[in-house]
């Protein structure tokens, strides 16, 4: 969820979800999609729920890597992480709307943006983890003396969940992964399972997606295939929280 969405209306939701005792509340990061030009600032917002909240795990759903200088990203991503205690977790996607690029950034073919993507996934772990400055030459991301302090409050760093279904993004989620999440609204039973032989062996945990009516019909399908967490989709403001209350009555409390 997001765009469309108000500040208030993200916080106060995520506030509901808490509430419930729902695991995690992850926003889309996007300022321009095709469906809305309203948007707003998701890290920005994800800081004003990390002060309003206490337990629950947040994050995004997903950030394209490429969209953002990797070093900012980095110094973001562990404010949000600190001021939350630990509980943030960076999803990660090579982004893929062109208009949202031209209007904030720099537009490239597929394979530089998976490209960018993984050098800069590689800075950004970096700068979390290394205690001493250091220098960074890549193929499209440069920086000398770099350092990050304070360090995230998770350790090593904030795990990190891939957004992608791509042949050559799964491989490098078995490198670096700590979850997987399908794209919103969501993706066939047949990809689901792609996704599942393509992880087989890895310790990457498996997310699904849909309406709540969705996630009722398939959730065995879903625990076969070794999702461990779900996650409502393509729901308005207004609709929601009573969403959320239904599915922690009447459905997290079999699968617990």
């Amino acid at each position: 969820m997001q765009s469309g969405w108000s500040a208030e209306q993200l916080v106060s939701t995520a506030e509901v979800a808490e509430e419930t005792g729902l695991d995690y509340l992850l926003i889309s990061d996007h300022y321009l999609m095709p469906y809305s030009n309203s948007s707003v600032d998701t890290w920005t917002v994800l800081a004003a729920i990390a002060a309003k909240t206490k337990r629950i795990r947040i994050g995004t759903c997903v950030t394209p890597i490429p969209f953002r200088p990797p070093q900012i990203l980095a110094k973001v991503v562990c404010t949000v992480d600190q001021i939350s205690h630990g509980r943030v977790i960076l999803g990660v996607g090579a982004g893929w709307y062109r208009p949202e690029f031209d209007a904030y950034g720099e537009w490239s073919e597929d394979r530089i943006r998976v490209a960018k993507t993984i050098e800069g996934l590689n800075l950004v772990i970096k700068l979390w983890t290394e205690v001493e400055p250091f220098d960074f030459a890549g193929r499209f991301y440069k920086t000398k003396g770099a350092i990050l302090e304070p360090k995230p409050v998770q350790n090593p760093h904030p795990p990190i969940w891939f957004g992608t279904n791509g042949k050559y993004m799964l491989k490098m989620a078995r490198k670096y992964a700590a979850g997987w999440v399908p794209p919103v609204p969501g993706v066939s039973m047949d990809v689901y399972r792609e996704v599942a032989s393509a992880l087989e062996g890895s310790a990457v945990k498996m997310k699904f997606n849909g309406t709540l009516d969705q996630i009722r019909a398939n959730i065995e399908d879903f625990a076969r295939m070794g999702c461990d967490g779900g996650a409502l989709t393509m729901i308005g403001p207004a609709d929601l929280p009573p969403a959320i209350k239904k599915l922690a009555k009447e459905v997290i409390p079999s699968y617990r």
